[in-house]
Protein backbone atom coordinates (compact mmCIF):
# COMPACT_ATOMS: atom_id res chain seq x y z
CA UNK A 1 0.00 0.00 0.00
CA UNK A 2 2.86 2.31 0.92
CA UNK A 3 4.66 1.53 -2.34
CA UNK A 4 1.52 2.30 -4.34
CA UNK A 5 1.16 5.71 -2.69
CA UNK A 6 4.85 6.33 -3.28
CA UNK A 7 4.43 5.61 -6.99
CA UNK A 8 1.44 7.96 -7.27
CA UNK A 9 3.36 10.71 -5.45
CA UNK A 10 6.38 10.17 -7.72
CA UNK A 11 4.17 10.39 -10.85
CA UNK A 12 2.55 13.56 -9.51
CA UNK A 13 5.94 15.15 -8.87
CA UNK A 14 7.09 14.19 -12.38
CA UNK A 15 4.03 15.89 -13.91
CA UNK A 16 4.60 19.05 -11.86
CA UNK A 17 8.30 19.16 -12.68
CA UNK A 18 7.56 18.47 -16.37
CA UNK A 19 4.96 21.26 -16.52
CA UNK A 20 7.28 23.68 -14.78
CA UNK A 21 10.06 22.68 -17.14
CA UNK A 22 7.82 23.38 -20.15
CA UNK A 23 6.98 26.85 -18.85
CA UNK A 24 10.62 27.62 -18.15
CA UNK A 25 11.63 26.39 -21.58
CA UNK A 26 8.97 28.50 -23.27
CA UNK A 27 9.65 31.65 -21.27
CA UNK A 28 13.44 31.49 -20.85
CA UNK A 29 15.20 28.68 -22.72
CA UNK A 30 13.61 29.19 -26.18
CA UNK A 31 14.13 32.98 -26.15
CA UNK A 32 17.78 32.42 -25.17
CA UNK A 33 18.32 29.76 -27.86
CA UNK A 34 16.74 32.04 -30.48
CA UNK A 35 19.59 34.51 -29.93
CA UNK A 36 22.15 31.88 -30.96
CA UNK A 37 22.43 31.71 -34.81
CA UNK A 38 22.68 27.92 -34.92
CA UNK A 39 19.50 27.34 -32.88
CA UNK A 40 17.52 30.27 -34.32
CA UNK A 41 17.25 28.47 -37.69
CA UNK A 42 15.44 25.48 -36.16
CA UNK A 43 11.81 25.74 -37.37
CA UNK A 44 9.93 25.13 -34.10
CA UNK A 45 12.10 27.68 -32.25
CA UNK A 46 11.61 30.22 -35.05
CA UNK A 47 7.81 29.63 -35.04
CA UNK A 48 7.66 29.94 -31.27
CA UNK A 49 9.47 33.28 -31.32
CA UNK A 50 7.45 34.65 -34.23
CA UNK A 51 4.13 33.71 -32.65
CA UNK A 52 3.26 31.62 -35.73
CA UNK A 53 -0.02 29.68 -35.50
CA UNK A 54 -0.05 26.29 -37.18
CA UNK A 55 -3.46 25.75 -38.84
CA UNK A 56 -4.58 22.13 -39.09
CA UNK A 57 -5.57 20.80 -42.55
CA UNK A 58 -9.34 21.02 -41.92
CA UNK A 59 -9.18 24.66 -40.88
CA UNK A 60 -6.94 25.42 -43.86
CA UNK A 61 -9.49 23.92 -46.29
CA UNK A 62 -12.33 25.98 -44.77
CA UNK A 63 -10.32 29.19 -44.96
CA UNK A 64 -9.31 28.48 -48.57
CA UNK A 65 -12.93 27.79 -49.58
CA UNK A 66 -14.18 30.96 -47.93
CA UNK A 67 -11.60 33.03 -49.79
CA UNK A 68 -12.60 31.32 -53.06
CA UNK A 69 -16.30 32.06 -52.47
CA UNK A 70 -15.59 35.72 -51.75
CA UNK A 71 -13.57 35.91 -54.98
CA UNK A 72 -16.38 34.22 -56.94
CA UNK A 73 -18.95 36.73 -55.69
CA UNK A 74 -16.67 39.64 -56.54
CA UNK A 75 -16.23 38.19 -60.05
CA UNK A 76 -19.95 37.87 -60.86
CA UNK A 77 -21.14 41.12 -59.24
CA UNK A 78 -20.22 43.53 -62.10
CA UNK A 79 -22.44 41.57 -64.52
CA UNK A 80 -25.54 41.59 -62.27
CA UNK A 81 -28.47 43.94 -62.89
CA UNK A 82 -31.86 44.63 -61.35
CA UNK A 83 -34.84 44.00 -63.65
CA UNK A 84 -38.07 45.98 -63.27
CA UNK A 85 -41.31 45.91 -65.29
CA UNK A 86 -43.92 48.66 -65.19
CA UNK A 87 -47.49 49.10 -66.34
CA UNK A 88 -48.63 52.71 -66.63
CA UNK A 89 -45.69 53.78 -64.43
CA UNK A 90 -46.62 51.30 -61.71
CA UNK A 91 -44.05 48.66 -60.72
CA UNK A 92 -45.46 45.18 -61.32
CA UNK A 93 -42.45 42.83 -61.40
CA UNK A 94 -38.82 42.93 -60.26
CA UNK A 95 -35.90 40.57 -59.85
CA UNK A 96 -32.35 39.86 -61.00
CA UNK A 97 -30.68 39.36 -64.36
CA UNK A 98 -27.11 38.99 -65.62
CA UNK A 99 -25.24 40.35 -68.64
CA UNK A 100 -24.34 37.75 -71.26
CA UNK A 101 -22.61 39.86 -73.92
CA UNK A 102 -20.58 43.07 -73.79
CA UNK A 103 -23.00 44.79 -76.21
CA UNK A 104 -25.94 44.58 -73.79
CA UNK A 105 -27.71 41.20 -73.98
CA UNK A 106 -29.16 40.23 -70.60
CA UNK A 107 -30.81 36.97 -69.58
CA UNK A 108 -33.44 36.76 -66.85
CA UNK A 109 -36.68 34.95 -65.94
CA UNK A 110 -39.51 35.41 -68.44
CA UNK A 111 -42.10 35.98 -65.72
CA UNK A 112 -40.23 39.17 -64.74
CA UNK A 113 -41.02 40.75 -68.13
CA UNK A 114 -44.70 39.94 -68.87
CA UNK A 115 -46.07 40.88 -72.29
CA UNK A 116 -48.71 43.14 -70.74
CA UNK A 117 -46.07 45.43 -69.16
CA UNK A 118 -45.62 48.82 -70.83
CA UNK A 119 -41.99 49.44 -69.86
CA UNK A 120 -38.95 47.35 -68.92
CA UNK A 121 -36.04 48.89 -67.00
CA UNK A 122 -32.57 47.62 -66.12
CA UNK A 123 -30.67 49.17 -63.23
CA UNK A 124 -26.87 49.08 -63.13
CA UNK A 125 -24.08 51.43 -62.04
CA UNK A 126 -26.55 53.82 -60.45
CA UNK A 127 -28.60 54.29 -63.62
CA UNK A 128 -31.90 53.10 -65.08
CA UNK A 129 -31.77 51.95 -68.69
CA UNK A 130 -34.70 51.12 -70.94
CA UNK A 131 -34.60 47.50 -72.11
CA UNK A 132 -36.13 45.84 -75.15
CA UNK A 133 -37.36 42.26 -75.06
CA UNK A 134 -35.45 40.35 -77.75
CA UNK A 135 -36.70 36.85 -77.10
CA UNK A 136 -39.05 34.96 -74.76
CA UNK A 137 -39.36 31.24 -74.08
CA UNK A 138 -42.39 30.74 -71.82
CA UNK A 139 -41.89 26.99 -71.63
CA UNK A 140 -38.43 27.27 -70.08
CA UNK A 141 -39.25 30.65 -68.47
CA UNK A 142 -36.30 32.46 -70.04
CA UNK A 143 -36.15 36.00 -71.41
CA UNK A 144 -33.45 37.82 -73.35
CA UNK A 145 -33.30 41.60 -73.01
CA UNK A 146 -31.17 44.24 -74.76
CA UNK A 147 -29.87 47.55 -73.46
CA UNK A 148 -28.04 50.13 -75.58
CA UNK A 149 -24.62 50.00 -73.96
CA UNK A 150 -21.25 48.52 -74.93
CA UNK A 151 -18.07 47.32 -73.24
CA UNK A 152 -20.07 45.77 -70.42
CA UNK A 153 -18.74 43.29 -67.87
CA UNK A 154 -20.13 39.86 -68.76
CA UNK A 155 -20.77 36.74 -66.73
CA UNK A 156 -18.25 33.93 -67.12
CA UNK A 157 -19.99 30.68 -68.10
CA UNK A 158 -19.20 27.27 -66.63
CA UNK A 159 -18.90 23.93 -68.40
CA UNK A 160 -21.43 21.44 -67.02
CA UNK A 161 -19.14 18.56 -67.94
CA UNK A 162 -16.79 19.82 -65.23
CA UNK A 163 -19.61 20.09 -62.66
CA UNK A 164 -20.03 17.36 -60.05
CA UNK A 165 -22.40 16.25 -57.29
CA UNK A 166 -21.77 17.88 -53.93
CA UNK A 167 -20.02 20.83 -55.56
CA UNK A 168 -20.25 24.08 -53.59
CA UNK A 169 -22.51 26.62 -55.28
CA UNK A 170 -23.57 30.21 -54.61
CA UNK A 171 -26.82 32.00 -55.50
CA UNK A 172 -26.19 35.72 -55.98
CA UNK A 173 -29.12 38.13 -56.28
CA UNK A 174 -29.59 41.91 -56.22
CA UNK A 175 -32.12 44.30 -54.74
CA UNK A 176 -32.49 48.05 -55.06
CA UNK A 177 -32.11 50.04 -51.84
CA UNK A 178 -32.20 53.83 -52.19
CA UNK A 179 -31.09 53.63 -55.83
CA UNK A 180 -28.14 51.39 -55.02
CA UNK A 181 -27.66 47.73 -55.85
CA UNK A 182 -27.49 45.57 -52.76
CA UNK A 183 -26.15 42.05 -53.25
CA UNK A 184 -27.30 38.99 -51.30
CA UNK A 185 -26.11 35.39 -51.43
CA UNK A 186 -27.15 31.88 -50.49
CA UNK A 187 -24.74 28.94 -50.24
CA UNK A 188 -25.39 25.27 -50.96
CA UNK A 189 -24.34 22.21 -52.94
CA UNK A 190 -25.48 20.44 -56.10
CA UNK A 191 -27.75 17.46 -55.42
CA UNK A 192 -28.26 16.23 -58.99
CA UNK A 193 -27.46 17.21 -62.57
CA UNK A 194 -29.53 16.76 -65.74
CA UNK A 195 -30.01 18.50 -69.09
CA UNK A 196 -33.27 20.06 -67.86
CA UNK A 197 -32.34 21.25 -64.38
CA UNK A 198 -29.73 21.42 -61.65
CA UNK A 199 -31.13 20.33 -58.30
CA UNK A 200 -29.66 22.14 -55.31
CA UNK A 201 -30.27 22.01 -51.56
CA UNK A 202 -31.50 25.59 -51.28
CA UNK A 203 -34.64 27.58 -50.74
CA UNK A 204 -34.62 31.38 -50.99
CA UNK A 205 -36.96 33.67 -49.07
CA UNK A 206 -36.04 36.75 -51.13
CA UNK A 207 -38.20 36.72 -54.27
CA UNK A 208 -35.78 39.17 -55.93
CA UNK A 209 -33.48 36.18 -56.46
CA UNK A 210 -35.77 35.22 -59.35
CA UNK A 211 -33.62 35.40 -62.51
CA UNK A 212 -30.36 35.32 -60.56
CA UNK A 213 -27.29 33.29 -61.52
CA UNK A 214 -26.10 30.18 -59.74
CA UNK A 215 -22.29 30.18 -59.72
CA UNK A 216 -19.44 27.89 -58.73
CA UNK A 217 -16.51 28.96 -56.56
CA UNK A 218 -14.69 30.12 -59.70
CA UNK A 219 -17.42 32.72 -60.25
CA UNK A 220 -18.71 30.91 -63.36
CA UNK A 221 -22.44 30.69 -64.05
CA UNK A 222 -23.86 27.18 -63.73
CA UNK A 223 -27.46 28.18 -64.33
CA UNK A 224 -30.30 30.65 -63.83
CA UNK A 225 -32.50 30.45 -60.72
CA UNK A 226 -36.29 30.54 -60.95
CA UNK A 227 -37.69 31.31 -57.51
CA UNK A 228 -41.41 30.89 -56.80
CA UNK A 229 -43.54 32.56 -54.10
CA UNK A 230 -42.79 29.70 -51.69
CA UNK A 231 -39.05 30.20 -52.03
CA UNK A 232 -38.57 26.98 -53.99
CA UNK A 233 -35.83 27.12 -56.60
CA UNK A 234 -35.58 25.59 -60.04
CA UNK A 235 -32.22 26.12 -61.73
CA UNK A 236 -32.02 26.11 -65.52
CA UNK A 237 -28.58 24.75 -66.49
CA UNK A 238 -26.14 26.92 -68.43
CA UNK A 239 -26.22 24.53 -71.41
CA UNK A 240 -29.88 25.41 -72.00
CA UNK A 241 -29.21 29.11 -71.53
CA UNK A 242 -26.38 29.00 -74.09
CA UNK A 243 -28.78 27.50 -76.62
CA UNK A 244 -31.47 30.06 -75.84
CA UNK A 245 -29.12 33.04 -76.19
CA UNK A 246 -27.27 31.54 -79.16
CA UNK A 247 -23.80 31.35 -77.65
Amino acid sequence: MFKSKEKILTLFLILIIGGAGGILADQFLLPYLSTIPFFSKISFIEHAMNGTTIINPTEKIIITENIAIEGAIDKINPSLVAIQSYQNKGLIKQGTGFIMTSDGLIVTAADLVPAWATEYLVFRNGNYLTAQVVKIDLKSNLALLKIEEVNLSVASLANLEETYLGQRIVLVGVELIENNLNYFVNLGVIRSISEETLKINLTEENSLANGSPLINIKGQVLGLNLVDYKGLIKTIPISEIRGFVGL
